[in-house]
C-alpha cells in the first residue's frame, strides 16, 4: 500500500510540475511585414513623327526616292525590344516595276528603355523603269512595330 500511496504522490508531483512548468511564460515576439504590393509592368510603344503621322507624299516621277521617318516611344515601365517591319498595298506598290519600300534593316531589335525614344528611317523609291501605266496611281505603306520585354527573354 505504502507503494501504490508512493506511486500515486509521484503521479500527482510530475503532473504538478508538468502544470507549474507549463505555466512559466518565456519571451517571444511576432511581427507582420503586410500591405506588400506587386504590380506587372507594362509594354506600350508609341509612333510618332515630325511633322505628322501619317506621311502623304504626292506627285511622285519614276527616279524619285523619298526617305522619311518616325519615332517609336516605349510608353510602358518595362525595358523593351522591337522591330519594325512595312506592309505595302495599292496600285503603286503592283505590277511589273512596282514602288519599294526599304531602309528598316537596322531598326530590328532595337532595345528602349521605359520613356527612351529612337528614330525609324525608311525610304520609298518608285524605280525609274516605272512607265506611264504607274501615272496616278497610289499606294499605302502601313508600318508595324512589334515590341517584347527584354526581361527573362533573352534573343534566340
Amino acid at each position: 500500500m505504502k507503494t501504490k500511496m508512493f506511486m500515486s504522490m509521484l503521479v500527482i508531483a510530475l503532473a504538478a510540475a508538468l502544470v507549474g512548468g507549463a505555466t512559466m511564460a518565456l519571451f517571444t515576439d511576432t511581427a507582420a511585414n503586410a500591405g506588400n504590393t506587386f504590380t506587372a509592368g507594362t509594354v506600350d510603344v508609341e509612333v510618332g513623327a515630325v511633322p505628322a503621322v501619317p506621311v502623304a507624299i504626292t506627285n511622285m516621277a519614276p527616279g524619285d526616292t523619298y526617305n522619311g521617318s518616325f519615332t517609336v516611344r516605349n510608353a510602358g515601365t518595362l525595358e523593351l525590344r522591337y522591330s519594325v517591319s512595312a506592309a505595302a498595298a495599292g496600285a503603286l506598290f503592283g505590277g511589273p516595276t512596282p514602288a519599294v519600300v526599304g531602309g528598316l534593316g537596322d531598326d530590328q531589335n532595337v532595345v528602349l528603355a521605359p520613356g527612351a525614344s529612337a528614330a525609324v528611317s525608311f525610304t520609298v523609291a518608285l524605280p525609274i523603269g516605272a512607265g506611264n501605266d504607274y501615272q496616278g496611281d497610289v499606294g499605302t505603306v502601313d508600318f508595324t512595330i512589334s515590341a517584347v520585354q527584354t526581361a527573362n527573354n533573352p534573343l534566340p
